[in-house]
């Protein structure tokens, strides 16, 4: 049976204790774990319901967690109440999950702030409460917790149970970014190509979007992607590498299909198409729209408003392809006042000066209606 991927991604953040040992001292374990050694006692138990370096034994695994959570052991807290929310070696039961959450947090372990957020936010085994959910999202992330810090952003970006603010949101997702989380790469640059909390700055959108980039995440590549096919300033536009980047963003998403039983989506498609389009490819480019239209026409999870808004927009791009003519979005206004961050030095760290090169002019050619 598969483990279910909140539990999966939990124990991730333990993985790096158990992996130097693949093979350990099992009798030597258990010895320190029935003298009450509370660190022999969690290993213990996440050994056996991975069946990492031992025989697989959930029901038995969550016993010795348990009892490592019951002497104030943090990260047996935490995963007791993964445990009980995901009805791995327990029974399911959210109150129970929701409780341990509560102790992890309250001795200040950032990951169950941030799960006690995850639940707050959801109203899963609890009442939902946006303000609450902020509330321990930024305990998390003031201790420099990345995800958390991306999650305090997203609550401040959207107005989410907070004052909304765009700045304060970029500050955060910056945070983040400059911490390896991909996630947050992709939503600083958003803010930058937006200009929402910060200027608008093509270059270091790009630069954020390329670094996410280089990570497994289908997203990433996807966002890269759109960009370099249809950012407003032409200089950014790179057809055949945008080509490139929706394939790799399509084939990444399809293996991870493959395992979680779900379909290419609809918006992968639509910016296949525009990086088609873009490389010239425009008969190419047709048929990737006209199959992302038919996708977006049998999903029903978006609602009646948003599905009528993206097919207007996914027409218009089909008409274009139809001209053998590119699609660019319209350039953002920004928002009034937007400060830059001085602490964000992604152009210097990928080698780019903070001012571009100013390009030769091109003799006039006249205008191409």
């Amino acid at each position: 049976m598969r483990l279910p991927f909140l539990f999966l991604a939990c124990l991730l953040f333990f993985a790096a204790s158990l992996h130097a040992q693949q093979r350990v001292d099992e009798r030597e374990l258990h010895s320190w774990a029935d003298r009450g050694d509370a660190d022999a006692q969690f290993e213990l138990g996440v050994r056996q319901i991975t069946g990492e370096g031992m025989e697989k034994n959930p029901k038995a695994g969550a016993a010795w967690i348990e009892k490592a959570a019951k002497q104030k052991h943090r990260q047996a807290m935490h995963v007791l109440g993964t445990l009980y929310q995901d009805g791995i070696g327990v029974k399911k039961d959210l109150a129970k999950a929701h409780e341990w959450y509560e102790k992890g947090a309250a001795v200040g372990f950032p990951v169950s702030q941030h799960a006690l957020g995850a639940l707050y936010e959801t109203g899963e085994g609890v009442t939902k409460d946006p303000a609450k959910a902020a509330e321990w999202f930024k305990k998390a992330a003031e201790q420099g917790h990345a995800q958390s810090q991306t999650a305090y952003a997203s609550k401040l970006e959207n107005g989410g149970g907070v004052p909304k603010s765009a700045a304060k949101a970029a500050l955060w997702y910056l945070k983040a970014a400059q911490q390896g989380y991909i996630l947050a790469m992709s939503r600083i640059a958003n803010l930058y190509y937006t200009g929402q909390g910060v200027p608008v700055d093509f270059r270091r959108a790009k630069a954020w979007y390329q670094r996410a980039a280089t990570s497994e995440d289908p997203w990433s590549s996807n966002n890269l992607a759109w960009f370099l096919a249809t950012c407003p300033d032409e200089s950014m536009h790179n057809g055949e590498m945008a080509v490139e980047l929706a394939r790799r963003a399509l084939k990444l998403i399809t293996e991870l299909a493959q395992e979680e039983e779900e379909q290419q989506p609809w918006s992968m498609i639509d910016t296949m198409a525009a990086a088609l389009a873009r490389n010239g490819e425009f008969k190419e480019a047709e048929l990737w729209q006209k199959r992302s239209i038919d996708l977006l026409a049998k999903d029903t999870e978006v609602e009646a408003a948003e599905r009528q808004k993206l097919e207007s927009e996914f027409q218009t791009r089909l008409k274009l392809y139809q001209k053998q003519t590119p699609f660019a979005e319209p350039e953002a206004t920004g928002e009034e006042g937007a400060e830059p961050l001085p602490q964000d030095t992604i152009l210097q760290e990928q080698g780019l000066p903070e001012t571009p090169k100013k390009a030769p002019k091109k003799p006039n050619r006249g205008t191409v209606v």
